[in-house]
């Protein structure tokens, strides 16, 4: 594995773990996930057009207003219904494979 996107896998990885770890409902594990999704930066993808436009559209489902970030996307994921927070953890995973 190279360096390319290391903090962005660690964080990523982190994710997953939160995602599947625990008994919580999806979004409660989704709020935990995106403590850690919100610590990567766009900036990481640089090079990489596509990963960035999939990141930053990941982003927006995560917080479509982006003042604060960290807030908005726990409150958004608290009032997801658990399809679109399923929606949202799949392809968090699926970001994950694509910078492994």
């Amino acid at each position: 594995m190279d360096d390319k996107y290391t903090n962005a896998r660690e964080h990523f990885f982190a994710a997953i773990r939160a995602l599947s770890a625990s008994a919580d409902s999806i979004q409660a594990r989704l709020i935990e996930a995106n403590v850690n999704i919100v610590n990567v930066t766009i900036d990481e993808f640089n090079g990489d057009r596509e990963l960035k436009i999939k990141f930053a559209k990941l982003l927006d489902l995560l917080a479509i207003d982006q003042d604060d970030l960290e807030t908005v996307a726990v409150e958004n994921a608290a009032h997801m219904s658990d399809f679109d927070a399923v929606k949202v953890a799949d392809l968090i995973c699926d970001f994950y494979y694509e910078i492994t």
